[in-house]
């Protein structure tokens, strides 16, 4: 009787309706009821943090095992130049879009003073009071940041363990691919013991993080009341014209990745069902990582993928196909440069592009002031303000952020769908079976 009812409490926990009506409760609190959001934010956070906890040894035993089964097995290297090929091209065509969206749409230009100066107060409001957005006075030119440096100080670990502790995922997965390439170069029989305790580690951490899901309303109702709270009417109004765009940007993106879902596994409904839980974490946790395990579940489980494949390309993907901030920042950058009327010419534009790729690279594991503050690798080589315009994307995140993330993690599986090979379902409701090789 106890384990029926508690089988009944987990299912009306995992219910779609009720993680909807905490998203509804949260929103409202955030929005009405402030004097609340101090009792239930740290229940969000504290949520958070755990799910982040279960994140990295899956990360580290995912990547670590799946390289070295890859190194072991006899394969050839297309599946490796197709992945590399296809990652190259996302965030090219991710790049490439902001910078449309920003000539197209001109979110910074067409500002009148009232505007601009409202502008400005949120940045005295945020206590920078010595910058004021400007439409008339010229700014110092910032000294330039070289990609490379940046790039390989985020990517190489002086302590591996350190970066564990600070969650720097970028240099995790450095360590992980070597590790897992170190362990593949053994023979099979030396390294059976280390790779059957890794996955045994995998298995328990992703078994930890199927027990919050059943937490999950909890802590999507704390975490949104915060982040709602957080964001002003007067805000959304100054950067009325920025916001809707980054969103369309966002929503193009989903609908090309389900586009592409659709044609690689024969049906537009069946990966949307699959990657509803995935969906749902993203928009509320507000986190790329936090979605690992259940996208690792939703991939192999649900869309019948490759299990050993699948726990190497998810990771891989999160943190290297940085495809919403790499739109994000180029379109960032064009709304700068529209609002200080600066000309970026061709030149620039490719500039730009090129910096948002780098710059969202360097974003993996980051998040909020930290994940922003990447933008002065765009913005600074094209001498374009970097302080100024920081704090207005830092007041405006909690609303970006979370979709953010979710362009993140959707094209990141549709990205997958394209490396593995193309699957369609036997039945309505039945597993899908491969059917090609490699293409």
């Amino acid at each position: 009787m106890n384990a029926l009812l508690i089988n009944n409490i987990s299912k009306i926990l995992r219910s779609g309706w009720t993680v909807l009506i905490a998203v509804s409760m949260g929103i409202y609190i955030g929005l009405y009821k402030h004097e609340y959001v101090e009792y239930v934010t740290p229940i969000g956070h504290i949520y958070l943090d755990i799910l982040k906890m279960c994140i990295l040894p899956i990360l580290v035993t995912a990547i670590s095992v799946s390289i070295a089964r890859l190194m072991q097995s006899e394969g050839d290297n297309t599946y490796i130049t197709r992945m590399l090929t296809v990652f190259a091209i996302s965030v090219v065509v991710s790049g490439s879009l902001g910078v449309a969206l920003g000539l197209i749409s001109q979110p910074g230009s067409g500002y009148d003073d009232a505007t601009l100066a409202s502008l400005g107060s949120i940045i005295r409001e945020s206590g920078t009071p010595d910058l004021e957005i400007s439409a008339y006075e010229p700014f110092v030119a910032q000294e330039k940041q070289s990609f490379v440096k940046t790039f390989i100080a985020n990517l190489i670990p002086a302590n591996i363990f350190s970066a564990l502790t600070s969650g720097s995922s970028l240099k995790v997965l450095f360590f992980a691919i070597l590790f897992g390439s170190a362990i593949g170069s053994l023979n099979k029989d030396s390294s059976h013991t280390l790779l059957s305790s890794l996955e045994s580690v995998y298995l328990a951490f992703a078994k930890m993080v199927k027990w919050l899901m059943i937490f999950l309303p909890f802590g999507l109702l704390g975490l949104i009341a915060h982040d709602v709270s957080q964001v002003g009417i007067h805000v959304l109004m100054a950067m009325m014209k920025f916001v809707p765009i980054a969103l369309l940007g966002f929503l193009l993106l989903f609908i090309l990745s389900s586009l592409i879902m659709w044609q690689r596994t024969g049906s537009l409904i069946r990966p949307f069902l699959a990657l509803k839980d995935t969906i749902v974490m993203a928009l509320g946790t507000g986190n790329a990582l936090a979605c690992l395990p259940s996208t690792l579940s939703a991939m192999h489980e649900k869309l019948g993928y490759d299990k050993k494949t699948v726990d190497l390309l998810v990771p891989l993907t999160f943190t290297i196909c940085r495809t919403g901030p790499t739109l994000y920042f180029a379109l960032a950058t064009l709304f700068v440069a529209q609002l200080y009327k600066v000309d970026l010419g061709l030149s620039g534009l490719i500039t730009v592009i090129m910096g948002s790729i780098f710059a969202g690279l360097a974003t993996a594991g980051a998040s909020g002031v930290i994940l922003l503050s990447m933008l002065s690798l765009v913005l600074a080589p094209l001498n374009l303000p970097v302080e100024a315009a920081l704090v207005l994307f830092i007041v405006i995140d909690p609303i970006i952020g979370p979709f953010r993330v979710l362009t993140i993690v959707h094209t990141a599986c549709a990205i997958i769908t394209l490396i593995m090979p193309k699957q369609v379902p036997t039945l309505k409701y039945g597993p899908p079976i491969p059917v090609e090789s490699n293409s």
